[in-house]
């Protein structure tokens, strides 16, 4: 029978604002199964691929900014969780997974679906949570309530994150005939109560003063528009660099830094150098930007995070500071100091070399544009043009998420979603499905070939996705290794590397219902996007085809219009 205190959990969960859960079926989680699908607050979907319902269930928590519960049976059920576990662990969003467990007494017995789960995904969550496997005695009782509790509040303590809850559970796992179940009216509830930190930024803005040349650099973080109207207010007095899942939309960002620092040396180096590197939210797409300021540091580097975690892709982090970044770019926006005519000379320079070499960047990009053949690059740039204003736009992995960063340009109100926390293909369908779920607004996910056919299984079930467009540009493989140094012109580059094939997205469509379109030229392209991006009944699919062997070559094409 289900107990008492296991039929509670839900009830638990549901009073401390979790309401959504993705249910992978089994039979050894079923009293978390019942328990869940009798609770009116509590909205279930059921994904059967325990790999896509992880990345569903992290898609979901990341539009909804808060929990979701990801549920399953034991055994390796758990371990295919694991991909956007990690994910959800580098981004800082809060999951909470809860597996049920063979009995600890039938550990290495060569019982069925048995394996060691305790610890299996450590290093991937806050920590893991083994429950008590009898809740009859009070002890015990009380020992699950408030694991229970423990758990949730820990996911969404700074830095928030996933957490592990394993629930051993014995035989019979259904309700008898004659059992009553009802939710108890007190459940045990514990409630955090979080203190904002409250820091003295007196002998900050003191030291802001000091510096003529400053850089900010958003990293990956939600579209904030207390934080951008925070970050208008320093137009002037600091550059700001807006890498495309920064959801920085300030009209002054710079936006091409990803182009044309990669020729940069000498003494424009010098004169884009900063005194002053301030950073904050997560990562950051660039590399030639990484490589610029590791080459270039600045003076001084100050990285701002609430939860104070020290991750230092510049390698020159010197203050880290534990504050929200838009009450320190308010602090530093609102002091006022004495500025000489000097440093008031050497600001405007450092802010006019920037915007001189972006809009350099810009007018290059465009005049790429006019000569090259059809290829991906300008496929993406064209659908990125035609894109609807006010959507949830995600960008897959690989090359999809660079050609944003290049390319840049997008529709008001657009806010960008990518799987940079690992930076791997896996998932990138059930994050755009699990967003759309949840979403008012029309999701679009820009993905490559190997990226949507990998998680195909993110559209196997039977829940409404008409708020969903995929557009899959299709170059017959993994493209992106012609494009980098190392593979390119190997003879075990088609094999081995690109892994070739002749696959196409229309046969996913039809089985899933999608409406289908395709493109192989730009007017293609304009064709399909004027029908895809309409309000629909049912979710769209354009598959764009390009060559690889073209893509390369206007690529290469492209890198030599900014390195000449």
């Amino acid at each position: 029978m289900i107990s008492q205190t296991v039929f509670d959990t839900s009830k638990i969960l549901s009073l401390k604002g979790i309401t959504h859960v993705v249910l992978s079926p089994g039979s050894r989680n079923a009293p978390l199964t019942i328990s869940f699908s009798r609770n009116p607050d509590i909205k279930i979907y059921n994904i059967i691929d325990e790999r896509s319902a992880g990345f569903i269930a992290l898609g979901m928590a990341q539009k909804l900014q808060q929990p979701v519960v990801l549920c399953c049976t034991s055994g390796t059920a758990l371990l295919n969780y694991a991909p956007a576990i990690a994910e959800a662990w580098y981004q800082q969003i809060p999951l909470i997974v809860m597996s049920a467990d063979r009995p600890p007494e039938w550990q290495g017995q060569r019982d069925g679906q048995t394996i060691h789960q305790v610890g299996s995904i450590g290093n991937f969550v806050k920590e893991t949570f083994e429950l008590p496997t009898e809740t009859d005695h009070e002890d015990l009782a009380w020992e699950y309530s408030r694991k229970l509790n423990e758990a949730a509040n820990l996911s969404t303590r700074l830095p928030q994150g996933p957490v592990h809850i394993n629930i051993p559970f014995r035989e019979p796992f259904y309700p008898q005939p004659n059992d009553q179940l009802a939710f108890s009216d007190h459940p045990r509830i514990i409630s955090p109560h979080y203190s904002e930190p409250s820091p003295d930024f007196a002998s900050l803005t003191e030291a802001w003063q000091h510096f003529d040349k400053r850089l900010i650099i958003p990293g990956q973080q939600t579209l904030n528009p207390q934080l951008n109207e925070a970050l208008g207010k320093l137009t002037g007095e600091a550059v700001v660099i807006g890498d495309v899942i920064s959801n920085v939309t300030g009209q002054a960002a710079i936006r091409h830094h990803d182009l044309f620092l990669a020729s940069v040396e000498g003494k424009l180096a010098e004169s884009l150098q900063p005194d002053l590197l301030v950073t904050f939210g997560k990562s950051v797409i660039s590399k030639n930007l990484k490589i610029f300021l590791r080459k270039h540091p600045p003076r001084e580097h100050w990285h701002i995070d609430e939860a104070m975690v020290s991750a230092d892709p510049f390698q020159s982090m010197s203050k880290l500071i534990q504050a929200k970044p838009g009450s320190f770019l308010t602090a530093m926006a609102d002091s006022k100091g004495d500025l000489s005519d000097f440093s008031f000379q050497i600001r405007k320079n450092f802010s006019q070399n920037w915007a001189v070499e972006d809009s350099k960047g810009e007018r290059r990009l465009t005049e790429a544009f006019k000569n090259i053949e059809f290829s991906e690059f300008s496929a993406f740039a064209k659908v990125i043009k035609l894109l609807p204003e006010s959507i949830d736009l995600h960008v897959a992995n690989s090359m999809p998420v660079r050609y944003a960063n290049f390319i840049q340009g997008l529709p008001r109100g657009t806010e960008v979603f990518a799987n940079r926390g690992t930076s791997g293909i896996d998932g990138t369908n059930g994050t755009a499905v699990g967003g759309s779920l949840v979403s008012e607004r029309p999701t679009i996910l820009l993905t490559g070939d190997l990226s949507f056919f990998y998680d195909r299984n993110a559209f196997f079930h039977q829940y409404d996705l008409s708020q969903l467009v995929v557009i899959v540009f299709n170059n017959g493989g993994g493209g992106i290794f012609r494009l980098i140094p190392g593979p390119s012109g190997l003879p075990e580059l088609e094999q081995h590397f690109e892994t070739r094939h002749n696959h196409s997205a229309r046969f996913t469509a039809m089985e899933y219902g999608f409406d289908y379109y395709q493109a192989k030229d730009i007017s293609g392209v304009e064709k399909a996007m004027k029908s895809i991006v309409k309000r629909s009944k049912t979710p769209r699919l354009l598959e764009i085809f390009t060559e690889p062997e073209t893509n390369h070559e206007v690529f290469t094409q492209v890198k030599k219009a900014f390195s000449s």
